[in-house]
């Protein structure tokens, strides 16, 4: 089985490694680090990246894709009934996982901004309130999972919620995992949700067949990205190859090979 995922950079590993210790498969994972970060950037942009990226994992023939990005997801919402092969909403996945009824949500600013989680929930009878903390990406993409620094941005951007009150927050950011343990000190007695382990959970009933590799794509720094993979401690099979931009920017026409476009643009 060949299953594609995506990132702006290694937030999407938080998935990637459970992905794998759950099914054993052919992975590919684009890391668009050339153009990262995707949390600050226009909504149009993110969704031309993610469509270009898409139809680069369809050209490789891939049988499942999972967004391993909070905010590409976000844009791809309008596109979740018209994919032609199995697409794993990583938003869709967090909204699923909640199970009680005041729900704070963080992400990157773009994530936030589309009130993506917040109207999920609230369709649900939730209260949210949700807040952006795009610190934390630059926190994680440089290494820094710990320390007094680390801590002062968490409590920063959470502290804020105390007022709230709530029952358990959702880390509406694959890269925010990687800072759960101090998240979780300071968001005391909240239920903690990575979106991760839903979906995981979602997907438990497949057969995986062999042993696990990954292709990684990179769009920058081939070499720094596996500095990162190491520092993190990703010991699987792998082999990282460099993507240029140009080339990606050329694969958006196979998206069309994921996605009924005349579906989604009939029902808009």
């Amino acid at each position: 089985m060949r299953i594609g995922l995506f990132d702006s950079g290694i937030g999407g590993l938080s998935v990637l490694k459970k992905l794998i210790e759950t099914l054993p498969a052919h992975y590919i994972y684009v890391a668009d680090t050339m153009r990262a970060p995707y949390g600050t950037k226009s909504r149009d942009t993110i969704e031309t990246f993610s469509r270009e990226i898409i139809g680069f994992l369809m050209e490789r023939k891939v049988e499942r894709i999972f967004a391993a990005c909070n905010t590409s997801d976000s844009t791809m919402a309008k596109y979740r009934h018209a994919f032609k092969i199995p697409y794993h909403s990583i938003i869709q996945a967090g909204v699923n996982a909640s199970k009680y009824e005041r729900v704070a949500v963080i992400g990157t600013h773009t994530t936030v901004q589309s009130g993506i989680y917040k109207h999920a929930l609230e369709e649900r009878g939730k209260k949210v309130a949700q807040r952006p903390a795009q610190l934390f990406v630059s926190l994680v993409e440089e290494g820094i999972f710990y320390g007094n620094m680390v801590e002062a941005v968490v409590k920063f951007y959470l502290e804020p919620f105390r007022r709230f009150k709530p029952d358990e927050l959702i880390l509406g950011c694959t890269h925010f995992p990687f800072l759960k343990d101090i998240i979780a000190r300071v968001m005391e007695n909240v239920r903690i949700i990575d979106p991760a382990d839903e979906m995981v959970r979602e997907i438990s009933h497949l057969v995986g067949s062999g042993k696990p590799f990954v292709e990684f794509y990179v769009t920058g720094n081939p070499e720094e990205f596996e500095r990162k993979l190491k520092k993190i401690g990703f010991r699987h099979p792998y082999q990282v190859k460099h993507l240029e931009v140009t080339e990606l920017e050329q694969k958006v026409v196979y998206f069309e090979r994921a996605c009924d476009i005349d579906r989604v643009l009939g029902s808009g």
